[in-house]
């Protein structure tokens, strides 16, 4: 039967079936497998199967009709297919793919095919060669029915300019401190760093490397992404230096003296050079820097409106900088009882940088960074305490009092022995903690002030119509305004404030990079510990209520 329900279009091309009901109830089922060993045995299995309507069919064919006298209906259940090809983009039309269908008993796909579905799609730019070839020979091995899709064009998003940058020609000799000579052996001599930092009038200082124009982009259709250009940040000019007159993007030193680096430009500042400082040669009060190549001795002071550099070692001296104070080699006081008695102190409005500092007091505005050790010192600044090395192998603080504003990073804090270490970090919580606090009372107040607008508004409404003030009841409308808005923008500042807190707990901590030692004491804020144990690597955090110590991998 199920020879005379199939049949071969003329042009090869099709396979129909004829759809009639079974006469007999008894006869046998007409299976899929039945068709398919069919089309196996006319050799064109390969052909494109409509299952739906095969299993359409088989449901009309099986079910008995004695009462059927219709025509019988030819319906086509497999046909001959091409492999085809068809392309798509992404969203942004910064990708495009192509996808090729495998041929169902028809012909391969041809390279002439991938072209034109490109070009039909408008697929121009970005396009890989290499990848269309690939494509080209993996689909002739598709089976009839597998599909192949793949990226064949890749856009390029646009590259913004870079801004003009400036490139130091000279060292800084601050970082001079943190980084001690190598020997040929490639061992560190911390003793050895090198020559101080000087240079000589006419000496070149920087340069600025001009801004670049950026790379257009492009999508896979062609269309071209603009770019930016990079901002052109010109060079300032400090003190002590000058525009090259053989190069308007070249700054030379105008005087000899101390190089100091700025994010847009270089300072010389016409130091006052001395071998040391002592009883010969009295103390020193300068308008200006001071550079000291040697040590300053026990008893002597040295004040500089400007910066302060000595190249050996402060013993049991003062010395007071409007800018930063530099110590290329330490600090060293004697054992004292009390703070008052400590004979060795530092105060700058710039930042602090020594290699160790024993017994001193140290203030500062900026950073103070020590690259060794503190030893029962009491240092105070407005910015970080860092008492570490450039790589975190050295920096030990052991002993004495510590405070720093925002925060502070150590190597080893305390020692096996137990000495007592108070180290006390973002001090400036309170304040912030109390500007909370006053804007909660500010809001409090401003409900308070908007209740009793409404108050007077429902009093206003239990009067008659004709006895409402219209002033009154204007006046009553400003002021309620006036108070939403006024709530509204309390909560936005308390929204901020809430926020940069949470920041600033993450930021302003207590850092270890190696070991921490029992007799510690910590305090964050408002917030304390007392260390009784010892630990490793770890950060010391508070949010607002207590300070917890996290284990960190450093």
């Amino acid at each position: 039967m199920l020879q005379q329900l199939l049949r071969l279009s003329n042009d090869g091309r099709r396979v129909y079936m004829t759809v009639v009901p079974k006469e007999e109830q008894d006869a046998p089922q007409i299976e899929k497998k039945h068709i398919v060993d069919w089309l196996v045995q006319n050799k064109v299995a390969s052909f494109f199967r409509f299952e739906k309507t095969i299993e359409t069919v088989l449901d009309k064919i099986n079910a008995c009709n004695d009462e059927w006298k219709g025509e019988p209906d030819d319906v086509v259940i497999a046909e001959l297919r091409d492999a085809s090809v068809s392309a798509r983009f992404d969203d942004e039309k910064m990708t495009a793919f192509l996808r090729v269908n495998g041929a169902c008993g028809g012909n391969p796909i041809k390279g002439n095919d991938l072209l034109a579905a490109l070009k039909a799609s408008q697929i121009i730019r970005g396009v890989k060669k290499q990848t269309l070839q690939k494509l080209l020979s993996a689909s002739a091995r598709l089976k009839p029915g597998e599909y192949l899709e793949v990226p064949i064009a890749s856009g390029k998003w646009p590259i913004p300019g870079d801004d003009s940058k400036l490139a130091y020609l000279v060292k800084d000799s601050k970082s001079r401190v943190l980084r001690p000579q190598e020997r040929e052996d490639g061992t560190v001599d911390m003793r050895d760093l090198g020559k101080m930092v000087t240079v000589k009038e006419g000496q070149p200082l920087a340069k600025r490397i001009p801004p670049t124009k950026g790379i257009e982009g492009f999508r896979v259709t062609g269309e071209i992404l603009p770019t930016t250009p990079g901002n052109d940040i010109p060079l300032q000019l400090y003190p002590g230096s000058k525009f090259s007159n053989n190069d308007e993007n070249v700054i030379i030193a105008e005087v000899t003296g101390l190089p100091m680096l700025h994010p847009d430009g270089v300072e010389v500042d016409n130091a006052l050079c001395i071998k040391d400082v002592t009883v010969a040669t009295g103390h020193i009060d300068f308008e200006g820097s001071v550079v000291i190549n040697g040590d300053v001795n026990a008893g002597m002071k040295v004040n500089a409106t400007g910066s302060i550099t000595v190249g050996g070692v402060v013993e049991s001296a003062s010395l007071t900088a409007g800018g930063d104070i530099i110590i290329h080699n330490g600090l060293l006081g004697r054992q004292v009882q009390s703070e008052q008695e400590i004979s060795t102190s530092l105060k700058a409005n710039g930042s602090v940088i020594a290699k160790f500092a024993q017994y001193a007091r140290i203030e500062a505005k900026g950073d103070i960074t020590i690259s060794q050790h503190a030893m029962h010192c009491r240092t105070f600044t407005e910015n970080d305490l860092v008492v570490c090395d450039e790589f975190k192998r050295n920096g030990t603080l052991t002993g004495g009092t510590h405070v720093a504003q925002r925060g502070v990073r150590v190597v080893t804090l305390g020692a096996a022995s137990g000495v007592h270490t108070n180290v006390h970090a973002f001090t400036g919580l309170s304040e912030l903690m109390g500007d909370t606090i006053n804007l909660s009372k500010e809001l409090d107040h401003e409900h308070e002030q908007l209740m009793k607008v409404k108050d007077a508004e429902m009093k206003l409404l239990q009067q008659p119509a004709n006895k409402r003030p219209d002033e009154l009841i204007e006046r009553l409308a400003w002021t309620k305004t006036h108070h939403f808005e006024r709530i509204a923008e309390i909560k936005t500042k308390m929204e901020s404030s809430s926020s940069e807190l949470s920041t600033l707990y993450r930021l302003y901590v207590i850092e270890v990079y190696k070991n921490c030692f029992p007799g510690v004491y910590c305090q964050i804020g408002d917030t304390s510990t007392n260390l009784v144990n010892e630990y490793g690597a770890c950060k010391f955090v508070t949010n607002g209520k207590e300070v917890t110590i996290e284990k960190s991998s450093s």
